[in-house]
């Protein structure tokens, strides 16, 4: 059972880790190997309830016939935690998912419990602004492996990543919506229309998760900070053991700080493309413990303030991805960002003197696919290259200045 700051430390993991992709299986597979080092276990999954009774799995660590690759949809009937999806019970705790009769009815669908060799399991729901959207299922090899105290670890750890799941899923009917649309109609510019309404559907759930985390989380932290800080006298090793605790509060506020502003980036909202870029920059100075040079230039006169916010927004957060690779995999001294305006396009340049992109790096499902997926959405396009003399790489997004004229209605 981790003590309260190491509880901490994994729920500030686990949001990093799930801010940014928009593939489920990527979130979930995150989301898990941040998990373990909370509670340990051989399988997780997470069930997202649809209409009419209909519910859709995700695995982890292995995969059973429950899987959405298995079947796209099921009835949330047959399920064998309907009580948890129903809300008929705040959670489920069993020693022996084998013998306990909660999983077992005329109908269950309970036979991976066997297959998979699922013993011990934790079931916690999913909900979001009071919401039942589904469940998260945490299980083990192991007979009597979970105890009660750990229900609250597993609420909390399904608490935080149920707000990003309600997004990506809102994101995904919306994107669903406009292909139905674009198939029906046949213009092209209904996709455009539909990529725009995903993309700010994703980006205004960010925000409210961001809002979430100032409001309730920075200020518990602030609050404990202030608590621990009155405290004085008392043997030297208890004093030395409380200064300890303050600098682990004070790294984790700026974590969270970090995290917010990530996720809700008031300096784009309030100072424009290039400041925020720039204030990026230096937050990623701060933790660097190497010395970078880091550069933003723009020549195009501020015209990327000029686009639609939820285009401006998409490819802020492509230029974040992009220096968080370069700075993460890329070894790199220095990064340039160059914003400047060629015929009818506005051009982000993001180089870095690195080790050099290589081929597989292009076929990986890391931070170069969320690069592709963000440019898809918004009708850009981006190029990748490796540097002359495999001296770095260089990122160029290339997005178009007519996005003016497409037609949005969003809700």
């Amino acid at each position: 059972m981790p003590n309260a700051a190491e509880a901490l430390d994994c729920y500030l993991s686990i949001a990093q880790a799930i801010a940014g992709p928009t593939d489920y299986e990527l979130v979930l597979e995150n989301f898990a190997n941040r998990l373990r080092a909370l509670i340990a276990h051989d399988h997780l999954d997470i069930v997202l309830l649809h209409p009419k009774g209909t519910q859709i799995c995700y695995e982890a660590r292995m995969h059973t016939s429950w899987s959405h690759t298995q079947k796209l949809a099921t009835p949330t009937e047959e399920s064998p935690i309907r009580d948890v999806l129903r809300g008929d019970v705040a959670h489920i705790l069993t020693d022996d998912a084998w013998t306990d009769p909660v999983f077992h009815f005329e109908g269950s669908d309970s036979k991976p419990i066997f297959e998979a060799d699922l013993r011990s399991r934790i079931v916690v729901p999913l909900r979001v602004q009071g919401e039942l959207i589904g469940s998260l299922a945490i299980s083990s090899h192991k007979k009597n492996f979970y105890s009660e105290d750990l229900i609250v670890l597993a609420q909390g750890a399904a608490d935080l990543v149920a707000a990003y799941l309600f997004a990506l899923e809102r994101g995904k009917e919306a994107k669903d919506s406009a292909v139905a649309e674009l198939e029906a109609t046949g213009r092209e510019r209904t996709l455009r229309i539909g990529a725009l309404r995903l993309t700010e559907g994703m980006e205004r759930e960010r925000q409210r998760l961001g809002m979430d985390l100032h409001d309730q989380t920075l200020a518990d932290l602030s609050r404990i900070r202030r608590r621990m800080s009155r405290v004085e006298g008392g043997p030297k090793a208890a004093m030395d053991e409380i200064a300890a605790i303050l600098n682990e509060l004070d790294h984790c506020l700026d974590e969270v700080r970090g995290i917010v502003e990530d996720m809700k980036p008031g300096v784009l909202q309030l100072f424009g493309f290039s400041e925020a870029v720039e204030a990026h920059l230096q937050r990623c100075l701060k933790n660097m413990k190497r010395r970078i040079e880091m550069h933003v230039e723009d020549t195009s006169n501020g015209k990327m303030d000029d686009l639609e916010d939820t285009v401006r927004t998409a490819v802020y957060r492509i230029v974040q991805e992009a220096v968080n690779n370069a700075l993460k995999h890329g070894e790199c001294s220095r990064i340039d960002v160059r914003i400047a305006q060629s015929n009818s396009n506005l051009t982000v340049t993001i180089d870095d003197n690195g080790t050099g992109i290589q081929d597989t790096d292009l076929q990986s499902r890391s931070g170069i696919s969320n690069i592709k997926t963000r440019t898809d959405l918004i009708s850009a396009q981006v190029f990748f290259e490796r540097l002359d003399g495999a001296a770095g790489t260089r990122v160029m997004i290339v997005v178009p200045m007519d996005t003016e004229n497409v037609e949005c209605d969003f809700a």
